[in-house]
């Protein structure tokens, strides 16, 4: 390259080394500007700062503040503790992404978390107001596992108690508002609060009415053998150990007009002796006790005296020798010595006929009055065949709020609570129900209710049977390694408890055993069989063939069946076939209807007043049923419940204890003892009593009656011809 060329270049290369270099832009976010912000949920007057600067949101929950550049804003951004009205405070709970995000004229959002200052009373079951100075302690839980626990001068306080939270969904944030539930008020040692049973949303109400469990109980007292007024009052020990007499009123009765809900020790003062007796108040009932008078005491001992005394009399004939000795002599016309046997005899005869009439009349008199018209309760019929139905312990809260048309008459409960599970398992054997085949899966809060469920059971000599549930909530099958594990778990805590004493071992039906091969079935349960009964859910013939003996029988889930179109007795009848030809049992499903359209269903099976159960029932005992699994107790989605609900009552229990020949109480009482009128007459085991002394100074008093005729004691072997020779003469 020659010089001259060379030249210009050199000269244009010094020339951009003199020159200073351009300024380069700053970025956006480096820059001063204004920040937008969307408070979640939408609030007025929540104050911020920012970089010295103050903004507060308006009716939209938005507000915008200048900032010295958008680098680090969240290390600069507040948002300030805000009483936002009198009872609501806010506090940042969240941002979305990041307000380095708000360059550009962004909108970010600013999730905050809430608190509400809330108050409550307290009323019973009519309305009326209970006074805060009854109640000793009260424990809340929120939904998010909250628990607060108050007492003391806090029961009367407002409390501030969180009242949403926000949380990031696919569009952006969303507030959640919190809910509450009153576990347990206690008064007088008892909670009078069904637990979970009061639902409380601080978004939408702030002075709570909690409802509490308080009964009106007339105690009374009677003699024990001849049931008249007895006693002067009572001693009432409450659970908290406090003691109260409480005198009787003209009446006879100590009525309590708000008693909590809990057990007793009640004893009667005065008028004999009396026993302290458990009572257990959970409803306005009457309730009758027992004196022991001295007139009680004084028969009593006749009675065991008048045993005695005749037993020795009858065993020792020298001693009643000895004792006519004793005894004057009265004469008697040669011609009666035949005829002095009969007056005694018939006298005799005629105790024991008026002794006898007595015990009756005691027997009958003992008997509760009955108000007219109610019906004599009977006897479930005599049939061997168990009667399960399928029971479910998943209830929270928050269950009845998801896919509900109708909800129990106890109101929408949590299955925490061992009070409904004793309703229940009351209800159920009241109707004839064996026992309950109760939804189960290994997870801590199930286990806990099985357990409670378990103790219930035991104390009211009821059966359980387990629903192994091997599908999660998505349908999918459960791993086998799962079902092999829970299974275990449960034969080593229940295999030997006789709750669960249906059959030889405990019934588990596994819901989800369809969704495997035979093989991998049989080898998922071969140890628990040892111990358990481990059935299938198949649902065809065809299905019961495949499985064949992997399994000890096939309890079929056919809630949606309709028994009135006849098919549905053909195919029960063709799969206890199956599963009796491979040595199974076989569980028949009964079902009063069916509705799942809350769940997306189409199908629905009218319940017909009734009809659809007796057809449904028919069907299943026609299929000669090992046990019949009733669909079901509490299964209120798809609407097979037969629990006494709100919409149907308790009509469909009430089909189902006349099918099982039982009657049924629906308004269970938990009281230890019936009320009745006060009635004369000896109790049955009174007249027993009266009638065993009776009957042993029959003897008594016949050999007493005897004597000895005027010419002396006739030699023992000559009595016999005398009496022969002897012919009754007329006086």
């Amino acid at each position: 390259m020659s010089a001259r060329r060379l030249l210009p270049l050199l000269l244009g290369v010094l020339a951009m080394l003199l020159l200073p270099a351009p300024a380069v832009a700053a970025p956006a976010s480096a820059l001063p500007g204004t920040l937008k912000i969307q408070m979640v949920p939408p609030i007025k007057g929540v104050v911020v700062t920012v970089d010295g600067n103050t903004a507060r949101s308006d009716r939209q929950g938005r507000l915008s503040v200048r900032v010295r550049n958008f680098t680090g804003l969240d290390q600069r951004f507040t948002v300030v503790p805000t009483a936002v009205s009198p009872d609501r405070r806010v506090l940042l709970d969240r941002f979305r992404g990041s307000l380095d995000h708000g360059v550009h004229s962004r909108t970010v959002e600013v999730g905050l978390r809430t608190v509400r200052r809330v108050w409550w009373r307290y009323a019973d079951r009519d309305g009326a107001p209970v006074p805060v100075e009854r109640v000793t302690e009260m424990r809340l839980r929120s939904n998010t596992g909250e628990v607060i626990e108050l007492a003391g001068a806090d029961l009367a306080r407002p409390l501030w108690v969180a009242e949403s939270r926000t949380q990031q969904g696919p569009r952006g944030l969303a507030s959640k508002q919190l809910y509450y539930v009153v576990d347990r008020v206690m008064v007088d040692g008892t909670s009078v609060v069904n637990r979970a049973g009061h639902k409380f949303v601080p978004w939408e109400r702030q002075n709570w009415l909690i409802e509490l469990l308080f009964f009106k109980v007339s105690f009374s007292a009677s003699d024990m053998f001849f049931t008249r007024r007895a006693g002067d009052g009572i001693q009432l020990t409450r659970a908290d150990g406090r003691v109260q007499r409480l005198p009787f009123a003209a009446d006879g009765t100590a009525l309590v007009p708000d008693l909590p809900r809990g057990t007793y020790t009640v004893t009667v003062l005065g008028g004999g002796v009396s026993f302290g007796r458990p009572v257990s108040i959970s409803r306005d009932q009457q309730v009758m006790l027992s004196v022991i008078s001295a007139v009680d005491l004084t028969l009593v001992a006749l009675g065991v005296l008048g045993v005695a005394v005749g037993l020795v009399l009858v065993g020792r004939p020298a001693l009643r020798r000895r004792l006519r000795a004793l005894l004057p002599r009265r004469e008697r016309p040669t011609g009666q010595q035949v005829g002095r046997w009969r007056r005694p005899l018939r006298v005799g005869l005629g105790c024991v006929v008026v002794v006898l009439l007595l015990a009756s009349i005691g027997v009958l008199a003992a008997r509760p009055a009955r108000a007219a018209g109610e019906p004599v309760p009977t006897t479930p019929a005599a049939d061997p065949t168990p009667v399960l139905a399928h029971y479910y312990i998943w209830f929270n809260p928050t269950s009845w709020n998801r896919a509900k048309t109708d909800y129990p008459q106890l109101g929408r409960y949590s299955s925490d609570d061992t009070e409904i599970m004793r309703r229940h398992v009351r209800m159920a054997k009241a109707a004839g129900l064996t026992g309950f085949l109760v939804s189960w899966k290994h997870t801590p809060q199930l286990d806990d209710r099985l357990a409670s469920l378990v103790e219930v059971a035991r104390a009211e000599d009821f059966r359980l049977g387990i629903v192994y549930q091997g599908l999660d909530f998505s349908r999918k099958p459960l791993p086998r390694a799962t079902v092999r594990a829970d299974l275990e778990l449960f034969a080593d805590r229940y295999a030997a408890d006789e709750v669960f004493d249906v059959f030889d071992k405990p019934v588990v039906i596994w819901n989800g055993s369809d969704r495997f091969t035979a093989a991998e079935v049989a080898d998922t349960v071969r140890a628990a069989r040892q111990r358990l009964l481990v059935l299938g859910a198949a649902k065809s013939p065809q299905e019961v063939a495949t499985y064949g003996s992997a399994l000890d029988g096939q309890a079929y889930y056919w809630s949606s069946a309709d028994a009135l179109d006849g098919r549905t007795r053909d195919r029960l009848a063709a799969m206890s076939q199956a599963v009796h030809l491979h040595g199974g049992l076989w569980i028949a499903p009964v079902a009063p209807g069916f509705d799942a359209r809350q769940l997306g269903g189409r199908r629905v099976v009218a319940r017909r007043d009734g009809e659809t159960l007796r057809a449904s029932f028919a069907a299943a005992r026609l299929s000669q049923p090992d046990a019949l699994g009733v669909i079901s107790w509490n299964e209120f989605s798809e609407n097979t419940h037969v629990e006494p609900s709100e919409r149907f009552g308790a009509r469909y229990l009430e089909v189902l204890a006349e099918l099982l020949g039982a009657s049924v109480d629906h308004d269970v009482a938990m009281d230890s003892q019936q009320a009745y009128d006060d009635h004369w007459g000896l109790p049955a085991w009174g007249a027993i009593v009266a009638s065993g002394g009776a009957l042993a100074l029959v003897p008594l008093w016949v050999f007493l009656r005897r004597r000895r005729s005027p010419e002396g004691a006739v030699p023992p072997a000559q009595r016999g011809a005398d009496h022969d020779a002897e012919a009754p003469v007329d006086s």
